[in-house]
């Protein structure tokens, strides 16, 4: 079993490990603008969770019947 420490320290690596090939593949800026809206779509998923709001009625607009 790992401690905390080791999950942290794997976590950072593969962190690391993607920041890196996100630069070397697209570049500076667009890792920054990919760090952004990554963040941004996760803080709106916190709010959605902590409001309980439900996005089912969209997902039946969408689907196929």
């Amino acid at each position: 079993m790992l401690d905390r420490k080791s999950i942290n320290i794997l976590i950072s690596g593969l962190i690391g490990f993607v920041l890196s090939t996100l630069l070397v593949t697209v570049g500076f800026w667009k890792t920054i603008l990919i760090i952004i809206i990554t963040l941004l779509a996760a803080g709106i998923g916190a709010l959605f969770g902590r409001y309980n709001i439900d996005l089912s009625v969209i997902t039946k607009i969408f689907t196929r019947k």
